[in-house]
Parts: C-alpha cells; sequence; structure tokens
C-alpha cells in the first residue's frame, strides 16, 4: 500500500520452493535467449519484487538500486539483473507519485558449445510507474516502458503494465497485465507479448526476527506471437535488515506449460540510497 510520505512495508507470501525444486528436466531453451521473456528479463525480476515486497514505488525523494544474481541449473546461464529507480519530490503526479526507473543485466553469462560468453546486458528497459489511484487498501499503478536494444536486435519494445495490489491486516494480494509490440520484429524478438501476473503475500509475524522476514509467491501467463502460451511460478523469502536494505532468495520455475522449461534461483538486494545530494 503506498502511502505520503511511503514507510517501508515489509509484505509476504506463500512459498512454493518444494515445486520449484523438482528434478530438472532435460536442457531446455536458454531463458534469456527465449523469444516468449527475453525483453523483460530484468524488468521481470523487479516488477515481481515491487508486487509482493516492497512498495509500489520507491519513496518519493530517494534513489533506490536492485541487484541481483540470477542462475540456471537447468542451462548453467548465470545473469546479474539490475535496476536503477528514482521517483522526485513532489505533490503531483509526475513528481512525488511516478517512478523512473532503468532496468539491465549487468553482467550475462551464457555457456554455448563447451565456452561461456560473458558481456554486458543486450537491453535497456526504460519504464515510468505511475501510482493512479491510492487508498487505505487498495493501490494501482500504471508502468509503461521501452526496451531498446544494444545488440542482437534492433529497434525497441514499447508497452505498458498495470499493477493492482490489496493490502490489509498483514497480507497482500496483487494483479499484474502486461502488453508489449516491437517495432522491429525476429525470431528473438516477437511482434507482440501479453503477460498476466498474480501473487500473494503474507509477513511471518508483527515484530521481532519473523516480522522482518517476508515469504512471497507468484504465477504468471505469457502469450507471444506465433509462440505457445508459457505457465511460470516464483517463491521464496526476503530479510528486511533495516529501512534502506533487504535481501531477497527465490527459487523460479519457467515454462511449466509452453516451451524452455527452466529451474533457477536468484539472490537478490535492495538499497535505498536515500536523497540524493
Amino acid at each position: 500500500m503506498v502511502r505520503w510520505p511511503l514507510r517501508p512495508q515489509t509484505l509476504a507470501a506463500v512459498l512454493l520452493v518444494p515445486l520449484l525444486l523438482a528434478p530438472p528436466p532435460a536442457p531446455g531453451a536458454i531463458f534469456h535467449r527465449s523469444r516468449g521473456s527475453a525483453h523483460r528479463h530484468g524488468t521481470g525480476v523487479s516488477l515481481r519484487k515491487r508486487l509482493n515486497v516492497n512498495d509500489l514505488i520507491t519513496e518519493p525523494g530517494t534513489i533506490e538500486i536492485d541487484w541481483g544474481g540470477l542462475y540456471s541449473y537447468t542451462t548453467g546461464t548465470l545473469t546479474m539483473p539490475s535496476a536503477l529507480k528514482f521517483t522526485p519530490a513532489g505533490n503531483s503526479l509526475l513528481l512525488g507519485r511516478t517512478e523512473y526507473s532503468v532496468a539491465f543485466d549487468s553482467i550475462d553469462s551464457v555457456p554455448s558449445t563447451g565456452t561461456r560468453s560473458t558481456q554486458f546486458s543486450d537491453r535497456l528497459t526504460f519504464a515510468a510507474t505511475t501510482v493512479v489511484f491510492d487508498s487505505a487498501h487498495f493501490d494501482v499503478a500504471v508502468a509503461p516502458q521501452v526496451t531498446a536494444f544494444l545488440r542482437n536486435d534492433s529497434g525497441v519494445r514499447i508497452g505498458a503494465t498495470v499493477i493492482g495490489r490489496y493490502d490489509r491486516a498483514g497480507n497482500s494480494i496483487g494483479m499484474t497485465a502486461g502488453w508489449s509490440a516491437a517495432t522491429s520484429v525476429s525470431d528473438t524478438n516477437p511482434a507482440g507479448v501479453w503477460d498476466f501476473g498474480g501473487g500473494y503475500g503474507r509477513r511471518l509475524a508483527s515484530g521481532g526476527f519473523l516480522g522482518r522476514l517476508t515469504a512471497h509467491a507468484n504465477a504468471g501467463l505469457e502469450k507471444s506471437t506465433g509462440l505457445l502460451r508459457t505457465a511460470s511460478i516464483f517463491g521464496g523469502f526476503e530479510y528486511q535488515a533495516n529501512k534502506r536494505v533487504a535481501v531477497d532468495v527465490s527459487a523460479q520455475r519457467l515454462g511449466l506449460i509452453g516451451n524452455g522449461p527452466d529451474r533457477q534461483i536468484l539472490v537478490s538486494l535492495t538499497v535505498n540510497l536515500g536523497k540524493p545530494h
């Protein structure tokens, strides 16, 4: 729930790790290179954390960094999804109620034919997340975004995500719906992508150590032009060390239906740097 000024909150969720850590199947397509999900690789991680753990937007007047390590033990791919976010101080829609962010993979390491290729992200995703409705228990935000390619593909992707979240008595229920389109279509950059997500959260206690610990879970469904729909689930724990620092450990199971099954582990760090000087 978003309040002005924002107060750091810790929301919780049901852990789905037993489902995520089932024995892996035969190697499938590399997640980061798959046609359906590659364009939202970095921003998807940030959105899941925001939906179930963090406030919808960064506290007004402050800068926040998300940085993590994502390892696929299905394919051996290692990436470090990162995001830099800033909400200007103010009392208007664009100043005070909108978070501006850029997301990318600071490291992208992919095994191929016995060697490993390690390089910087092949894309940058810019987003502006605006809280358009704020009430005591229910909030709605809209996040238009543009993804620019640095290599492999040309053109840009343009889209938006709608986020709704209901908070009450330590529980949180969230839903998302997103769409994006490519200006230049390729095998790794589908013409259009629809995706829908949902999550539930509950803080483990009202105070003490468990009051800092959060379990969170999400499920998602995605459909890309010319491809079968895919479903994924995500679950893990976050520890809120203090008002500015949080550590998250999650397991991710992609491709429950559709192509490219993948099992991943994500360890991420969220740090609020305070007001810029």
